[in-house]
């Protein structure tokens, strides 16, 4: 097992203050760096030594949701690698919104700061979000579902897709009583938007 270095510790401790509190106050750009220095049992002057400002933290969350939900991906696709004509987009969305039950703050914050006032951070959110769709958009299984659509036309449905199943996780996460509802409602999302980029390409086809 590695041991995380004193320096990686510290940093990490900033990140878990930062999404502590913000999860209960619900704005992340409201956030005091001596506040979360604080929070985080450390002197003010440590955050510097591993951010440069509250939109670099956050810009840090955000990378940590990413690498976390490639990863989530990943195994679900490692997984189910031997069956071909598998529709994975129910495994993925599942897989996706069970992570996001298991780590909520992020999630929930990621969502609130999507149109908030750190630019660096909803820069980087979208950043974010092209990354994974990138990824989902790999799987020959989920190009397949749209036959001669050109990979930049595909990769807008899928971001159009990542941001409205981010705010639909934040539904998924407080309200564990409406969690079937809100999945199949995803998967109605899902199946829409793919048939409409579908049938739409195959329209502006027939016109050229």
């Amino acid at each position: 097992m590695t041991i995380p270095s004193a320096s990686t510790h510290g940093r990490q401790r900033l990140i878990d203050a930062a999404l502590n509190l913000s999860y209960h106050k619900r704005s992340f750009s409201s956030l005091g760096i001596r506040e979360i220095t604080r929070e985080a049992g450390l002197s003010a002057p440590a955050f510097y030594r591993h951010f440069e400002d509250l939109a670099d933290l956050g810009q840090a969350v955000i990378r940590e949701v990413e690498q976390a939900v490639i990863q989530a991906f990943t195994e679900v696709r490692l997984a189910t690698a031997k069956e071909a004509d598998l529709d994975i987009r129910p495994m993925l969305l599942k897989r996706f919104f069970d992570w996001a039950v298991d780590n909520p703050k992020p999630i929930v914050i990621g969502a609130s700061e999507a149109f908030g006032a750190l630019e660096k951070m909803r820069l980087g959110l979208k950043k974010t979000l092209r990354t994974i769709s990138q990824d989902i958009c790999a799987d020959s299984r989920i190009s397949r579902l749209l036959p001669g659509l050109p990979e930049e036309e595909m990769m807008e449905v899928l971001e159009v897709l990542a941001q409205n199943m981010l705010f639909m996780a934040v539904d998924y996460v407080e309200q564990p009583e409406n969690r079937q509802a809100i999945f199949e409602k995803a998967l109605r999302i899902v199946g829409v938007l793919f048939a409409g980029a579908h049938a739409i390409h195959a329209l502006q086809s027939d016109i050229r």
